[in-house]
């Protein structure tokens, strides 16, 4: 709710000064842009107004006046974040004036600023010290700051400086109802009702046990009121009641309990809306019996609001739908209200076409475009989106608020290039809006950068403390980073501070996700000849993974199995590990112990570290006493004939890479295989990723990657050249084919081309000679299908095909793949 006192009052106050002040300018300026920005808003055009505001302070920052009416028409729009980023290096003192003081104060009060609303109402308090409206902002920034004492001090003076003021007194008694402070609010209803205005719906209407409660709670926390258990009483109708004041009062209700629940997050904030949708039964039940369908229908629209606001979505639709059934038009404000409700349904394209119909009523509505743009986003209907914005864009193109959503589409749309760069141009011109940041924090994130961005979240949080939406994304980035410590602790605060907070419930359940199992399951069957890679091979992994505790431990269990056929003779091995994952910030440690189900039947054993170092660096290390990357034509019992019964290897692999953001990142292994017949391999893996294209309906990577590996031990069974290296080049096109909200069906297709060079030693009679093979170029294409049914599994397929020269000769093999993930 508006507070303190009447905002309409006060902007018409703010506005006559401003008028004044453009009434001494010369005529020949009357009507320049400053006048016409002026005049745009006291007629509450603020959409038309402060795009000229806002330029002309930018053209000329020396102009103090400028400023001030762009931070008052700012408030006056209820833009309260972005009236406070304007004046946070405003400094409040003897110079400022009183309508930009009152202005701050409103702003502050809305965005839970309470010390710079002390600041700014206290000071227009001693300024005028006989203004009711400033000291009732006073006392209201006193009470957010929890100085109490003082607080009250200023309602008494309220009492009886509006003593003879119901509109004042009404307001008061409004702003402590929504702060569920009703025993303060007690002395302005006695007040109003000893001047024969009490309130429609009065504070005796609550339980005794309520008030009760009241009483007794600490002052410096009032406890929130419960619901009332029946309607609230009506005050008893004269024989010609007034309803049109009645509905006003109904109307005003309604917005104040809207306003209570963007403050409180708790389950007692729908306590003021619950009423309210009582007390609008009730009047319906009066104005229908009086015969005043005019009267219904106006209630009916503040019904489709309230049950809005209430989170009965489907009442809602279904109370406008009966409305908009009718002959005559629906207020945009119930458009708005339904449209909202559409889309929480996840009835994208009915919203849109509601929303639509409130711009035609209202073209300035900027609450309506914003909705009919994620209207269009989740309709997955990216160039509608485009469309709307170059029309907002056209109409209003130095609108911070159009620009700012640009930047949000164009994220939303994976278009990130653009993005950042749409972000870099409006922080140069608006450095200290923190609405920015947190946009800017939120793409960073979405880059890949965690740190950069936990870092604008936390700056915005130390402007404006509590900023529910800047701690719901730092409990992301801190999640990002593996900080699960840090993470649990702020999720667990936005749960018992906002536990009703839509962001907050999708955290909470994609917390609780975590905590869930997960078991994947992948395989591909080859089909070719060859005598290096084998016939008919399959490859088989499934993992089974617990859920992650709040300490960070993870047990996961897998199973391998691989088998292909060499001649008439099959290679088969299978294992089977369990181990434990610890994670922290920026580490991650595992340990595993596996069986062999053939072969010698060995115990197996690894163990890995990962280290994140800032946002771009990262390295690898890991060591298996038995790896499984193991050439499988080794893998039948005596192969070697002058080596043991069961060849294995050990293999250690450090890695390390630099991420630049998900458009670009280089990496390199190095490896060291060291096998029980003796041999020694090393090989080096190097790549880079580089993202062409990013959009919409998905993106274009290009990979260069190199392979080079030298063996110590010539003419093994398995494959085993002195020394070989690979070049090639990848261009994989991913495409986004079909999305609804977390379903979707995406199409993959990838091409490789590369060319190998392997020099051998071969044997000629008694001694071995280096042969090489010359470069011999590789081909490879893979087609994919991936279906994601819900967030809690997904399958992918695909076809492949492979062609590959070993010691000269070349192997071509076709492959299918199938992989699961399902979580429980």
């Amino acid at each position: 709710m508006r507070s303190p006192g009447s905002g309409r009052r006060a902007a018409r106050r703010a506005a006559a000064v401003l008028a004044a002040l453009s009434f001494m300018a010369p005529a020949a300026h009357a009507a320049d842009r400053y006048a016409t920005a002026i005049a745009d808003a006291r007629a509450g055009r603020f959409e038309r107004a402060l795009p000229v505001l806002e330029r002309l302070a930018k053209e000329q920052p020396q102009r103090q006046d400028y400023r001030h009416d762009l931070i008052a028409v700012l408030s006056w729009a209820d833009r309260h974040a972005e009236a406070l980023a304007a004046s946070r290096q405003l400094r409040l003192d003897k110079d400022t004036p009183d309508y930009v003081l009152a202005a701050i104060g409103h702003a502050a009060l809305h965005g839970q600023q309470a010390k710079r609303a002390v600041q700014a109402y206290g000071l227009l308090a001693s300024r005028k010290p006989a203004d009711a409206d400033a000291t009732l902002g006073h006392a209201l920034a006193l009470l957010d700051d929890h100085q109490l004492s003082r607080a009250d001090g200023q309602l008494q003076r309220v009492l009886r400086l509006a003593a003879r003021k119901p509109t004042l007194l009404r307001a008061a008694f409004d702003a402590l109802t929504a702060r569920a402070d009703l025993e303060r609010a007690r002395s302005f209803e006695l007040r109003l009702a000893a001047l024969g205005q009490a309130p429609a719906r009065t504070l005796a209407a609550a339980p005794q046990e309520q008030q009760q409660q009241q009483q007794a709670a600490p002052a410096a926390a009032p406890a929130p009121a419960e619901m009332p258990a029946a309607a609230p009483e009506l005050p008893a109708a004269p024989a010609l009641p007034d309803f049109e004041a009645l509905l006003q009062a109904h109307a005003a209700r309604v917005r104040a309990a809207g306003a209570l629940l963007e403050r409180d997050f708790t389950p007692a904030r729908y306590r003021l809306i619950d009423a309210a949708i009582q007390e609008n039964a009730q009047l319906t039940e009066q104005v229908r019996s009086a015969g005043r369908a005019d009267l219904v229908k106006r209630l009916r629209q503040d019904l489709v609001q309230a049950l809005r606001d209430r989170g009965a979505m489907t009442a809602a639709v279904a109370e406008f739908q009966a409305l908009d059934a009718g002959s005559e038009p629906v207020a945009p404000y119930a458009l708005r209200a339904a449209a909202d409700a559409l889309l929480t349904l996840r009835q994208p394209e009915e919203a849109r076409a509601v929303f639509q119909r409130a711009l035609a009523a209202e073209p300035t509505d900027a609450s309506a475009r914003s909705g009919l743009l994620y209207a269009h986003l989740e309709a997955e209907d990216f160039k509608a989106v485009d469309q709307a914005l170059a029309s907002w864009l056209t109409q209003q193109p130095d609108s911070l608020a159009a620009r700012q959503a640009q930047a949000s589409m164009l994220r939303f749309a994976n278009r990130v290039e653009e993005a950042q760069a749409a972000m870099e141009a409006l922080l140069h011109e608006h450095a200290d809006n923190t609405g920015l940041w947190l946009e800017q924090g939120e793409l960073l994130a979405q880059r890949g950068l965690p740190r950069a961005a936990q870092a604008r979240f936390e700056a915005v949080l130390a402007a404006e403390p509590g900023h529910l939406r800047a701690r719901i994304a730092l409990a992301n980035a801190q999640w990002a980073q593996g900080d699960i410590l840090a993470a649990g602790r702020t999720i667990d605060a936005l749960r018992r501070e906002a536990p009703e907070h839509p962001a907050v419930q999708r955290l909470l359940g994609e917390w609780e996700r975590r905590a869930r199992s997960a078991l994947s399951s992948g395989l591909v069957r080859g089909f070719g000849q060859g005598l290096v890679a084998g016939n008919n091979d399959l490859q088989w992994e499934t993992s089974l993974q617990s859920g992650q505790t709040a300490e960070g431990w993870r047990a996961f269990a897998g199973h391998h199995l691989a088998s292909a056929r060499f001649g008439g003779t099959e290679a088969r091995h299978e294992r089977l590990g369990a181990g434990l994952e610890w994670t922290r910030r920026d580490l991650q440690l595992s340990a595993e112990l596996g069986q062999d189900l053939g072969n010698a039947r060995s115990t197996v054993w690894a163990v890995a570290a990962g280290l994140q170092q800032g946002d771009h660096w990262s390295w690898r290390l890991r060591h298996e006493s038995q790896t499984n990357d193991f050439p499988l034509k080794a893998r039948q019992p005596g192969a070697e004939s002058d080596a043991p019964t069961y060849l294995h290897a050990s293999r250690t692999v450090l890695g390390g890479a630099y991420r630049w953001n998900e458009s670009r990142r280089v990496a390199a292994d190095l490896s060291s295989y060291d096998f029980n017949d003796g041999n020694r391999r090393r090989a080096l893996a190097v790549s880079w990723l580089e993202r062409l294209q990013s959009h919409s309906a998905g993106t274009l990577d290009l990979s260069l990657a190199g392979y080079g590996s030298s063996n110590s031990l010539p003419d093994r069974v398995y494959f085993s050249p002195r020394r070989d290296l690979a070049v090639s080049a990848t261009l994989a096109a991913d495409w986004l084919t079909w999305r609804r909200y977390e379903r979707s069906f995406n199409q993959r297709l990838a091409l490789t081309a590369g060319n190998y060079r392997q020099t051998s030693d071969v044997r000629l009679g008694s001694a071995y000679v280096q042969q090489s093979y010359g470069w011999r170029p590789f081909q490879e294409l893979r087609y994919e299908h991936e279906w994601q049914w819900s967030a809690s599994g997904a399958l992918r397929y695909g076809l492949g095909w492979r062609r590959f020269a070993y010691d000269g000769v070349y192997e071509s093999k076709t492959q299918f793949s199938l992989n699961a993930l399902v979580r429980f």
